[in-house]
């Protein structure tokens, strides 16, 4: 003879609650595992825009030259445009092959919430208002871009930095000695970031070189008279 056992209600209740605990240890670490996995991938993907920005502007300005042009007056003027909102810039690049130059017009500026650089191996010159016909390239180098700002260092009096909104050619003799880009998002934050410039003109020693040559020729004489003298300079 066999006997059949069955459950009370409160063995029921209490392997109701058992299950209802398990099944909210599994959903609360699934949720949480899954939030962790969204945020290691948002991090990772703003990691990755900060270092194409990093990487682009960097190669720009590093490389940047002081490149003329004539205007329709046959005027010569820089390949140059320092807007407060949109950057123009000549730089240079390495030559493979049958690459026609060593030159590369770049203008920074957004679209579409997107902050993009446009690439061409021909001028782009800052007083006609079409993009030339040889473009050759379009990269986005981040998404989520509110908006864009550039401001622009010169040297001033007693090797003071004065900073400037716009860089007005009319202005200045020559081009800005570091230009600050500040990138505000989407989500209101704001990040920049500030570069020298043109390494390959007079601003590479932070100014005028003849007075750069006059204050080492002042530090060489007084080392000498210091020495003329008995003393010790020092280092």
């Amino acid at each position: 003879m066999i006997l059949k056992k069955h459950f009370t209600l409160v063995e029921l209740v209490c392997a109701m609650l058992v299950m209802m605990v398990v099944a909210l240890v599994i959903g609360t670490a699934g949720s949480s595992f899954y939030n962790g996995y969204r945020r290691s991938n948002e991090a990772v993907a703003k990691l990755k825009e900060r270092m194409a920005i990093d990487r682009v502007w960097d190669a720009a300005l590093v490389n940047m030259v002081p490149f003329k042009w004539k205007d329709d007056n046959n005027e010569t003027r820089y390949v140059f445009e320092g807007k407060n909102d949109e950057l123009l810039l000549t730089t240079l690049r390495r030559v493979y092959g049958n690459d026609p130059s060593a030159l590369t017009f770049i203008r920074f500026k957004v679209e579409d919430e997107k902050l993009i650089a446009i690439y061409s191996n021909y001028p782009i010159l800052p007083w006609e208002e079409d993009e030339p016909g040889a473009v050759t390239q379009t990269e986005v180098i981040a998404e989520n871009v509110s908006h864009i700002s550039f401001q622009y260092a010169e040297q001033a009096e007693a090797n003071e930095i004065e900073w400037f909104e716009e860089w007005e050619e009319e202005e200045h003799t020559n081009l800005p000695l570091a230009i600050r880009m500040t990138v505000e998002w989407k989500n209101g934050t704001k990040e920049y970031w500030l570069r020298r410039t043109c390494g390959v003109n007079y601003n590479s020693n932070f100014g005028n070189r003849a007075a750069a040559t006059s204050t080492r020729a002042t530090r060489t004489s007084n080392s000498r008279a210091g020495n003329n003298r008995g003393g010790r300079s020092s280092r």
